[in-house]
């Protein structure tokens, strides 16, 4: 009889803690709400460390919450410095916690990826570290089904959870190529991209499913919707990279090109961009990394990208016009979203009148490059 009563009891059990899996894995589920609507939110490069924290960048971030409610936020990379030489793995590992906190308090989930700077401490915080930090948290919806932790894709589901309304798709782009540039994204990330997208596709019976795409180094394609330009047309800024002059094409693109984007390396052939037209699936791009970019555009090939500006403050930004990006899907309507910018000054109601980090922006090497061409330009062609 005792036996008989242990097998049942483990039998409950047993039932009791699938029936728990199960209800976490519901729970785990993003779907648009009742009124067909869905809201994400984007913050990149918030870069701090330790305890203390920067309070300004947490009051951006609480305030843009409480004012927006998305239904999800995506960590863009960069949640990490580099310019802490001394902190420890428990200054890194706060300084994750610190930004997870206000959506965690008020029940946001969230999905993250890594940009260069998160890279650059592995020694202390690796990257299976770095994503235990997040995964900790009740508010974490990330898959960690791709090449690693921070490759994964999440689908939306629709509002009566039957069918998958779009996708997301997490890139890490990993920190500096064997050339000097950025490396940008993998071989095996690319691979696993098209073997996601094909399998998609397959399930919703051979029409690919429209989905948003975040990581923090854009591919060099960003160019794409930028023209050659003089060093005195408006708007121009200075690539160091290639020595060129380029402005928004306003046929392509609207928004504020602050500075050159370092994008992956020119010399590097990841192959992404490609793949994004082979799968056909990308509705969108979204990018980090060049903390005074904010524009959107789309490209002759009808590719979506663009940029939130930097959210935090200790690196260099747009002043109080620091920003989260923000995304309004319908749910009959996905690939016709909504994108705007919401910035500190419009979340919080207050002005910054100088943050002493934007003097070091990369703008400062255009301002110095039209000096330069002002005085030297006519030796400058005539040399190239």
């Amino acid at each position: 009889m005792k036996k008989v009563l242990c097998v049942l009891l483990s039998l409950v059990l047993a039932l009791s803690c699938a029936f728990i899996v199960t209800a976490a894995e519901e729970e785990k589920t993003l779907k648009f709400n009742e009124d067909g609507s869905f809201k994400i939110m984007q913050i990149n490069d918030t870069q701090d460390v330790g305890d203390g924290g920067n309070e300004k960048m947490i009051k951006f971030i609480e305030a843009a919450l409480d004012k927006e409610q998305p239904d999800l936020v995506v960590f863009v990379g960069d949640q990490l410095a580099d310019f802490y030489p001394f902190a420890t793995k428990e200054d890194m590992t706060k300084s994750i916690e610190r930004i997870l906190v206000p959506l965690e308090e008020r029940g946001i989930p969230f999905l993250m990826t890594l940009g260069n700077h998160d890279h650059d401490k592995l020694d202390k915080l690796s990257v299976e570290e770095q994503y235990a930090v997040y995964a900790s948290f009740e508010s974490c919806y990330a898959t960690g089904n791709g090449t690693d932790g921070f490759t994964y894709n999440v689908p939306v589901l629709s509002s009566d959870g039957e069918e998958i309304a779009f996708n997301i798709y997490m890139m890490n782009t990993h920190n500096k190529a064997e050339s000097g540039g950025y490396a940008g994204v993998n071989a095996d990330q690319v691979d696993w991209y098209k073997e996601t997208a094909a399998a998609l596709k397959a399930e919703n019976g051979g029409e690919a499913v429209p989905s948003m795409l975040f990581q923090h180094i854009p591919p060099k394609e960003i160019y794409t919707l930028f023209a050659e330009c003089s060093w005195n047309d408006e708007g121009a800024i200075y690539s160091r990279r290639d020595s060129k002059w380029y402005k928004l094409d306003e046929n392509e693109a609207e928004g504020y090109l602050g500075e050159a984007p370092c994008s992956e390396d020119f010399d590097n052939i990841t192959g992404q961009y490609e793949a994004w037209l082979e799968c056909g699936d990308i509705m969108g791009a979204f990018f980090a990394h060049d903390h005074v970019n904010t524009f959107v555009g789309v490209n002759e090939d009808g590719i979506k990208m663009g940029y939130n500006g930097g959210t935090g403050f200790r690196a260099y930004g747009l002043g109080d016009d620091r920003s989260v990006r923000i995304f309004e899907y319908n749910e009959n309507d996905v690939e016709n979203y909504e994108t705007r910018l919401l910035t500190y000054a419009e979340a919080t109601g207050e002005e910054v009148p100088v943050v002493v980090v934007d003097l070091f922006s990369p703008a400062l090497l255009t301002s110095l490059m039209k000096v330069v061409y002002f005085f030297f330009g006519w030796m400058i062609e005539l040399v190239g």
